[in-house]
Protein backbone atom coordinates (compact mmCIF):
# COMPACT_ATOMS: atom_id res chain seq x y z
CA UNK A 1 0.00 0.00 0.00
CA UNK A 2 2.81 2.30 0.89
CA UNK A 3 4.76 1.69 -2.43
CA UNK A 4 1.49 2.65 -4.71
CA UNK A 5 1.03 5.78 -2.47
CA UNK A 6 4.99 6.29 -3.26
CA UNK A 7 4.70 5.86 -7.25
CA UNK A 8 0.92 8.08 -7.30
CA UNK A 9 2.82 10.59 -5.46
CA UNK A 10 5.98 10.40 -7.36
CA UNK A 11 4.15 10.43 -10.90
CA UNK A 12 2.93 13.77 -9.74
CA UNK A 13 5.68 15.32 -9.50
CA UNK A 14 6.99 13.97 -12.68
CA UNK A 15 9.51 11.76 -10.89
CA UNK A 16 11.02 8.80 -13.41
CA UNK A 17 12.42 6.72 -10.54
CA UNK A 18 11.00 5.91 -7.10
CA UNK A 19 13.59 4.85 -5.10
CA UNK A 20 12.43 2.33 -2.37
CA UNK A 21 14.32 1.84 0.90
CA UNK A 22 13.63 -2.23 1.34
CA UNK A 23 16.87 -4.05 2.40
CA UNK A 24 16.92 -7.63 3.19
CA UNK A 25 15.87 -9.11 6.36
CA UNK A 26 18.59 -10.20 8.66
CA UNK A 27 16.77 -11.37 11.92
CA UNK A 28 13.50 -11.22 11.07
CA UNK A 29 13.63 -13.72 8.58
CA UNK A 30 10.55 -13.40 5.98
CA UNK A 31 8.59 -10.75 8.45
CA UNK A 32 8.39 -8.15 6.34
CA UNK A 33 7.42 -9.75 2.92
CA UNK A 34 7.61 -6.43 1.38
CA UNK A 35 10.98 -5.57 1.28
CA UNK A 36 11.67 -9.25 -0.77
CA UNK A 37 13.34 -8.77 -4.29
CA UNK A 38 10.57 -10.54 -5.70
CA UNK A 39 8.29 -7.84 -4.37
CA UNK A 40 10.07 -5.19 -5.44
CA UNK A 41 10.51 -6.68 -8.94
CA UNK A 42 6.63 -7.44 -8.84
CA UNK A 43 5.91 -4.03 -8.05
CA UNK A 44 8.04 -2.14 -10.48
CA UNK A 45 6.09 -4.75 -13.62
CA UNK A 46 2.86 -3.42 -11.72
CA UNK A 47 3.75 0.23 -12.18
CA UNK A 48 6.13 0.66 -14.95
CA UNK A 49 3.03 -0.92 -16.60
CA UNK A 50 0.12 0.95 -14.60
CA UNK A 51 2.38 4.06 -15.72
CA UNK A 52 2.81 3.35 -19.37
CA UNK A 53 6.16 3.31 -18.63
CA UNK A 54 6.48 6.81 -16.89
CA UNK A 55 8.02 5.20 -13.44
CA UNK A 56 9.88 2.55 -12.26
CA UNK A 57 10.81 1.46 -8.60
CA UNK A 58 14.58 1.19 -7.65
CA UNK A 59 15.46 -0.68 -4.10
CA UNK A 60 19.45 -0.67 -4.60
CA UNK A 61 19.51 -1.66 -0.89
CA UNK A 62 17.65 -4.54 -1.47
CA UNK A 63 20.16 -7.72 -1.02
CA UNK A 64 22.13 -5.79 1.47
CA UNK A 65 21.98 -6.35 5.11
CA UNK A 66 20.82 -3.49 8.13
CA UNK A 67 24.46 -3.88 9.04
CA UNK A 68 25.99 -3.31 5.23
CA UNK A 69 23.68 -0.48 4.83
CA UNK A 70 24.87 0.95 9.03
CA UNK A 71 28.69 0.06 7.16
CA UNK A 72 28.08 2.11 4.07
CA UNK A 73 26.34 4.83 5.81
CA UNK A 74 29.14 5.14 8.33
CA UNK A 75 31.66 5.65 5.53
CA UNK A 76 29.58 8.51 3.72
CA UNK A 77 29.45 10.39 7.46
CA UNK A 78 25.25 9.86 7.59
CA UNK A 79 23.60 11.48 10.02
CA UNK A 80 21.80 8.75 11.73
CA UNK A 81 20.58 11.10 14.66
CA UNK A 82 18.27 11.97 12.64
CA UNK A 83 17.09 8.97 11.05
CA UNK A 84 14.31 6.45 12.66
CA UNK A 85 13.31 3.13 12.27
CA UNK A 86 11.07 2.82 15.32
CA UNK A 87 7.60 1.69 14.18
CA UNK A 88 6.36 3.48 17.99
CA UNK A 89 5.53 7.07 18.25
CA UNK A 90 7.56 9.42 20.70
CA UNK A 91 10.26 11.24 21.39
CA UNK A 92 12.76 8.22 21.44
CA UNK A 93 12.58 5.10 20.12
CA UNK A 94 11.33 2.03 21.77
CA UNK A 95 14.06 -0.17 21.63
CA UNK A 96 11.92 -2.94 21.50
CA UNK A 97 10.37 -3.28 18.47
CA UNK A 98 11.72 -5.95 15.48
CA UNK A 99 13.12 -2.58 14.28
CA UNK A 100 14.23 -1.43 16.74
CA UNK A 101 16.04 -4.28 17.90
CA UNK A 102 17.60 -4.89 14.29
CA UNK A 103 18.85 -1.51 13.73
CA UNK A 104 20.70 -1.80 17.23
CA UNK A 105 22.13 -4.89 16.26
CA UNK A 106 23.51 -3.39 12.56
CA UNK A 107 25.08 -0.94 14.71
CA UNK A 108 26.65 -3.58 17.05
CA UNK A 109 27.77 -5.71 14.13
CA UNK A 110 29.89 -2.56 13.25
CA UNK A 111 31.16 -1.97 16.62
CA UNK A 112 29.45 1.52 17.27
CA UNK A 113 26.28 2.48 19.30
CA UNK A 114 23.17 3.59 17.70
CA UNK A 115 23.36 7.20 17.80
CA UNK A 116 19.66 7.02 19.13
CA UNK A 117 20.36 4.54 22.23
CA UNK A 118 23.12 6.85 23.74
Amino acid sequence: MFLSSAASMALSLGCSVLFYGAHHDDWAGNAYPDCSKEFVDAMNRAIVEGTGGELCVEAPFVMWSKADIVKKGLELNVPYELTWSCYEGGEMPCGVCGTCIDRIRAFELNGVTDPLMK
